[in-house]
């Protein structure tokens, strides 16, 4: 299936984009997060400190998704 990914914040400096469309076999969230690290192993231990949106609402890694489904990889967020 394809799905709209965005990038966010330490994420999105490190792959040097904000979005692309991904296309992965399974269809939770757990099945997409190990695509992005395949396809991106300097960020994969990044990748257990994340959030995950899909359509921007915060989703577990058990969450199904759909085709066309726009996911958001969300660092956290640290400052003071």
């Amino acid at each position: 299936m394809k799905v709209n990914v965005l990038y966010f914040s330490s994420i999105r400096d490190k792959l040097g984009k904000q979005q692309e469309e991904i296309e992965f076999e399974g269809g939770s969230i757990k099945d997409f997060k190990e695509k992005i690290a395949q396809l991106y192993p300097d960020i994969k231990d990044n990748l257990d400190k994340v959030m995950f949106a899909v359509n921007e609402e915060y989703v577990d890694l058990d969450f199904v998704v759909k085709e066309g489904d726009t996911i958001g990889i969300i660092p956290p967020v640290s400052g003071g």
